[in-house]
């Protein structure tokens, strides 16, 4: 995140307004979470669109509690030291989303 807030209290113009959007958007472009400012109180953040795309997965992934648990069982077999490759975890998946389990 960003140590540089838009405050939109700091905003008067609509000129003032348009180059200070313009900004943030444009760190948001370059991978910056930008916070937003309002009567002091952190109200928002404009977030790079990647980033809300992972952000919206992994809710998904948490709410979904037989996933969870197969990911807490998976983590013990790596710690037991079995392996299971990225080819075989996005296949469950996918099988997952396609039988609606």
């Amino acid at each position: 995140m960003s140590e540089q807030p838009v405050s939109a209290d700091d905003l008067h113009t609509v000129s003032q307004q348009a180059a200070v959007w313009e900004q943030a958007i444009h760190r948001a472009e370059h991978g910056e979470t930008v916070p937003v400012i309002a009567h002091g109180e952190h109200v928002a953040d404009v977030v790079p669109s990647g980033e809300l795309d992972r952000l919206r997965e992994t809710i998904d992934v948490l709410s979904d509690s037989d996933l969870v648990r197969d990911l807490r069982t998976g983590l013990a077999d790596a710690h037991a030291g079995r392996v299971v490759t990225a080819d075989q975890i996005a296949a469950d998946l996918a099988a997952r989303r396609t039988t609606g389990e």
